[in-house]
């Protein structure tokens, strides 16, 4: 559940971050006194360094969720390998609780 609390504000940040970065670019475009030409070619230079920075942060996050599977991949492996070896210990130590019980049996 902690993984999903870490997502979360992962999430929340990028959002905040895009949001306030709009709201920022938006503002200050407004609060110039350019012609509507240079206004709208300002709008489009802003969009594209939005999209850009959105797409960095979404390269982040993804690189983030890439190293966090990484991790849960290990760990299962990893669970998997010592499970494994424990399982075979028990199968060799049962086996010969047999051989022995047949030999007294005799």
């Amino acid at each position: 559940m902690s993984d999903n609390n870490g997502a979360g504000i992962v999430k929340g940040a990028f959002i905040g971050f895009t949001l306030g970065f709009m709201a920022g670019a938006v503002t200050a475009l407004l609060l110039t006194t350019k012609t509507g030409e240079e206004l709208r070619s300002d709008i489009r230079r802003i969009a594209k360094e939005a999209v850009n920075k959105v797409e960095e942060k979404a390269g982040m996050v993804k690189n983030m969720t890439k190293d966090k599977y990484n991790e849960i991949v290990n760990s299962v492996v990893s669970g998997y390998k010592k499970l494994k070896d424990l399982t075979e210990r028990e199968i060799e130590f049962i086996q010969k609780v047999i051989n022995e019980q047949k030999d007294i049996a005799k």
